[in-house]
């Protein structure tokens, strides 16, 4: 229901006939509606509570002093409640100004040169005129004065606020009230100047009172007087400088100084000239002001877009270009510089994750872990970001190995991003030389660093020429990965046997990808497959030799009952449509859900972050619904290998090589017994992985482990010739 609206129409129609009754504004009717709308206005703050409450407070006094001094208590009283109602006014509307957008030195500077330049226009064309022809009393002239001034204040801060108060009913209310209240108190001014001190009210100063009084009521009563100061308009710049007004003001006062001496020469009357000085002094100072800050905001904006230009936006480091520069600097001076290179192992799986404002979450912290270790070093070090998750540092050559060490260590500590922790590192190319070039320079800290991420990450790599050589095979290899998975050649899956060592008879297979080189050289498994990661294929090679797998495994399993076990990459794992393109398979394959096994490993587990492992397991549950087991490889080379046996759904447990490689001497044995007995425990199948030899064989079978894999009882073997061995009835070796 629209209360304010009725209240305005009404107050309106009763304000139209008050005037009509009692023109001089001294009528019973505006007494009335005037005492009504203080009460109604009153009771509507003190139920909406705007912000400012003070402000709105002194915009009501505004009303009630002037409704005061109408009744009968003397011309005096009258005067000075007239006197005090656009100060009150002016109060107001400053507080609701200052918090819809703060005041600044340059706003309270241009607001100052616009009111003197107005006043200065009032009084040559408006109070020197009627004041000289009117002859009032040198106290009258005064008081008229200073009402003049408060309105010029009053008018100054209205526009202020008009400028800056979003538009809506409430302000519109607002502002009209204000509007109303300089309109009808210069009205009346201009009446007393007339009448010579005569203080008789006329029909508009009447009319006008009311309707100020009815708006702010009606502003009160509406639902948005609580938000009036609190939504301002979208802040503009406020560097600008108005230069050709500010010129035109500056030859505005000494003209109306000189003609106001010309006019008034003749009679004598120089002290006509003081007013007039006085503003056109303070008009200069406050120019003077403003030019002065208008200069120094030009010179700061320029170092500004200076660094800007040079530095990076998000961190604050030097950018690509200043980083160029002073490499070549460094070149220039004929001695050897210090090059890093850094890149943030997992920076991509958490933007990816989390979203962008994560990710700048994530690189500002890296930022300050740089500054607080590579910003103690000389001063000719300089912290860089190249882009993305890269940066580089350029120092003296001397402290390059220690920075760098120090940089591995601080920047694997964890992260706390978007409320949540995250774990990731640093890969680190390391330099040092007197190179031909820039580009010379950045190439070998590269190479550097991709031997570091070769190398396993979270490390340091110092670059020497055996590295280049290592990175011209490592693109060569990209390339011919590449190639191969657009064509379809040069993959195959071959399969090794899981066996029981009590009857050596083949229970599973686990199937392993191989690549051949286009020159027919087979290339190592752990060469390749981080290869294929970091190029990032491997989501299609991991999909492809699930349906293949799964495939041939059909067959096998309707003949011997077997299984098929398949190593999932944890970018597949991360996919969530992972659950559903495995079920997809089997479907297609016709393999059923209990004849599979999905492999992870635990270095996978390790790199992802609580809230990742959590989705994780949530999707091999659903698979597990469906009769798929999970096994976990290669137990015991992770960092959180226990954690993981109770949160992740596992049905099989992987022992790593590691721990078959001595299982024969004493306290190996009774770790490995430890472990067997673990897995029991929680209801989990343990495989021995790597076993190579007759004697561990023997050990397995003592210790009571079942199942095992291993040379010695088979390499992995093509699909034909695995086919050949399930039809032996077990495997000759066990």
């Amino acid at each position: 229901m629209r209360i304010w609206l009725w209240f305005l129409a009404g107050a309106v129609v009763l304000s139209a006939l008050a005037t009509a009754i009692s023109p001089d504004g001294h009528g019973a009717l505006n007494l009335a509606l005037l005492l009504g709308c203080i009460v109604v206005a009153g009771v509507a703050l003190h139920r909406h509570r705007p912000q400012p409450r003070a402000a709105w407070w002194l915009l009501l006094a505004g009303v009630v002093v002037p409704a005061a001094s109408t009744f009968p208590l003397g011309p005096v009283a009258l005067g000075a409640g007239y006197l005090f109602c656009l100060p009150l006014t002016a109060a107001g509307l400053w507080l609701i100004a200052r918090r819809l957008r703060p005041w600044s030195a340059t706003r309270i500077l241009d607001s100052a040169i616009i009111m003197i330049g107005i006043a200065q226009l009032t009084w040559a064309f408006v109070l020197d005129p009627l004041l000289h022809r009117t002859g009032l009393k040198p106290l009258d002239a005064l008081g008229v004065s200073l009402i003049a001034g408060c309105g010029l204040v009053t008018v100054a801060l209205l526009l202020r606020v008009a400028l800056a108060v979003r538009p809506g009913t409430a302000a519109l209310l607002l502002l009209g009230s204000s509007a109303t209240t300089v309109f009808a108190d210069a009205f009346y001014t201009v009446s007393y100047v007339v009448g010579r001190g005569s203080t008789v009210t006329g029909w508009f100063t009447a009319a006008g009172w009311l309707i100020r009084a009815s708006l702010l009521t009606a502003a009160a009563l509406h639902p948005g007087a609580r938000t009036v100061a609190l939504r301002p308009r979208k802040a503009g710049d406020d560097r600008g400088t108005p230069i050709g007004g500010f010129i035109a003001l500056s030859l505005l006062g000494p003209g109306l100084l000189v003609a106001d001496l010309v006019v008034h020469r003749e009679a004598g009357s120089w002290w006509h000239a003081l007013v007039p000085a006085v503003l056109t002094g303070a008009l200069m100072v406050a120019m003077v002001l403003r030019l002065g800050r208008a200069l120094r905001d030009r010179v700061r904006l320029q170092r500004e877009l200076a660094f800007r230009a040079q530095h990076d936006v998000l961190t604050g480091l030097a950018n690509r270009e200043l980083f160029r520069s002073r490499l070549q600097d460094g070149l220039d001076t004929g001695g050897e510089i210090g090059l890093l290179i850094i890149d943030l192992d997992g920076f991509k799986d958490v933007n990816d994750t989390l979203g962008h404002p994560a990710g700048d979450e994530l690189l500002l912290t890296a930022t300050a872990r740089l500054r607080a270790v590579a910003g103690a070093g000389s001063g000719t070090t300089l912290l860089a970001r190249l882009g993305g998750d890269e940066f580089a540092v350029i120092c003296p050559p001397q402290e390059l190995d220690g920075l760098a060490a120090a940089l591995v260590r601080e920047l694997a500590l964890p992260y706390r991003v978007a409320g949540r922790e995250q774990h990731i590192s640093a890969s680190i190319g390391v330099y040092a030389g007197a190179p031909a070039s820039t580009g010379e320079a950045l190439q070998s800290a590269d190479i550097a660093l991709y031997a570091a991420k070769e190398a396993g990450r979270n490390r340091a790599v110092r670059y020497h020429p055996g590295l280049r050589e290592a990175q011209l095979a490592h693109t060569a290899l990209a390339e011919q990965l590449r190639a191969a998975v657009e064509a379809g050649t040069g993959f195959a899956v071959h399969y090794q046997p899981v066996v029981d060592v009590h009857t050596g008879r083949v229970t599973a297979v686990e199937a392993l990808l191989r690549f051949t080189a286009p020159e027919g050289a087979p290339v190592s498994p752990a060469v390749f497959v981080p290869v294929a990661e970091e190029i990032g294929i491997i989501g299609r090679l991991g999909a492809w030799v699930l349906e293949r797998a799964c495939a041939d495994a059909k067959a096998w399993h309707d003949e011997h009952g077997i299984s098929v076990t398949v190593n999932v990459s944890g970018r597949q794992l991360r996919n969530p449509r992972f659950a559903d393109e495995v079920l997809a398979v089997l479907r297609r394959t016709g393999l059923p859900g209990a004849a599979l096994v999905l492999e992870i490993t635990e270095t996978v587990l390790v790199t992802a972050s609580l809230e990742e492992t959590e989705e994780v397991s949530r999707r091999l549950a659903r698979l597990r619904a469906f009769g798929i087991r999970i096994a976990i490889d290669d137990f015991g080379t992770g960092y959180s290998s226990l954690a993981y046996l109770r949160t992740l759904p596992l049905d099989v447990l992987k022992i790593d090589r590691a721990f078959v490689n001595r299982i024969e001497e004493r306290q190996d044995k009774a770790l490995f017994r430890a472990v067997v007995e673990l897995a029991r425990s929680m209801y989990l199948q343990p495989v021995a992985e790597g076993v190579e030899t007759p004697g561990q064989a023997a050990v397995l079978r003592e210790l009571d482990c079942g199942l095992a894999q291993g040379f010695l009882f088979a390499r992995p073997l093509p699909g034909p010739a695995l086919t050949a061995l399930l039809a032996q009835p077990r495997v000759p070796a066990a």
